[in-house]
């Protein structure tokens, strides 16, 4: 069986330095611990982080979003990771090309970067290729060296040269954080990747699940949400796996839930273990809606700032928990957003 999952953060974020996800792994924990590795599986996942021994930032901003190679070499980890995500150049080129190389070191591929678009690999006798690009905004580093918003041209220049694959995926990062339905351009875009000739589209980065649909035979997950990841706004600790399986001559697809439990590590459970609305029977009624452009992006807002709410709750929850300097680095820094943010 091919095992799609969500975004991966093997480091730490703002608000949770040094009690989050690095510090587990740090201290000798697998985040895949919990999950059945069957033989022959292959897993496939978004590496949005980075792993080198070097950044370009200073102080403890060179430890946001990134863990030293030493801490992940003895985790079971995947057979493909994806690149193309707006945290994988956070602390500039080279740890960039580092991150990479440490990838191939772990015994792991990986694909998004602009100059390995796709990857090929067979699985039971088939040809497979999965393509990733993001089309979220770069803020770290400018052009990215990942694959960065192509062109429609661009994209059937890279069918072209996987379109005699046996079951072709695309593996895009895109949308709106929090919001559990997608924008209409969205649907609309999936729909010409599918006619493109495309088997089934994955969409990463709005760190919830949203719902899927069936067009022309092929499915779409606009968004499996997380997998392993620092969040504690309860939405966020659901995702979902994509299952893709061959049955005689046909590709079968179907997807199981996970849940990321307190130590930020996933777990598979079943639908009756997670609440109604992160369930697909109810996230599959909100796509296809007829929204303002203005009213979809007001939702947004309001749901980044209730999540940044969470965080600072969870911030003040975890404080006496932290070192002295990582503490006065944090609130140092934090009074300066605010400043930043009235002006």
């Amino acid at each position: 069986m091919i095992r799609i999952t969500g975004d991966i953060s093997l480091t730490e974020g703002f608000f949770d330095l040094g009690t989050g996800v690095g510090t587990s792994i740090k201290s000798g924990k697998d985040p895949f611990s919990k999950i059945q590795k069957r033989k022959g599986d292959i897993w496939i996942g978004n590496f949005e982080g980075v792993t080198s021994d070097t950044s370009e930032l200073k102080g403890y901003k060179a430890e946001i979003f990134r863990i030293a190679p030493k801490f992940l070499k003895n985790i079971s980890h995947f057979n493909y990771y994806c690149v193309a995500n707006n945290h994988i150049m956070q602390h500039g080129s080279s740890a960039y090309s580092e991150t990479l190389k440490n990838i191939k070191s772990f015994g792991s591929d990986y694909f998004g970067d602009i100059n390995k678009k796709s990857i090929l690999f067979e699985y039971t006798s088939s040809k497979i290729s999965i393509t990733s690009f993001s089309l979220r905004k770069e803020e770290h580093f400018k052009p990215p060296l990942y694959w960065h918003s192509p062109e429609y041209v661009d994209i059937e220049k890279e069918y072209q040269k996987i379109k005699d694959a046996d079951f072709k995926i695309v593996y895009l990062h895109w949308g709106n954080e929090y919001m559990n339905y997608p924008y209409p351009d969205q649907e609309k875009f999936a729909h010409w990747l599918v006619d493109l000739g495309f088997d089934l589209i994955i969409g990463l980065h709005p760190h919830v699940l949203q719902g899927y649909e069936l067009y022309k035979g092929k499915y779409i997950y606009y968004s499996i949400g997380n997998f392993v990841f620092n969040m504690k706004n309860s939405i966020t600790c659901y995702g979902a796996i994509v299952n893709v399986e061959k049955d005689g001559k046909e590709f079968r697809v179907s997807h199981s839930y996970i849940k990321i439990e307190n130590d930020y590590f996933p777990i598979e459970v079943s639908a009756k273990e997670i609440p109604y609305k992160v369930q697909f029977d109810y996230l599959n009624t909100l796509y296809g809606r007829d929204i303002l452009h203005e009213t979809y992006y007001m939702q947004n807002i309001s749901r980044i700032r209730q999540n940044r709410l969470i965080s600072r709750f969870y911030f003040i929850k975890n404080i006496f928990k932290l070192r002295f300097d990582i503490l006065l680095f944090l609130l140092k820094d934090f009074i300066i957003r605010r400043k930043i943010f009235r002006k």
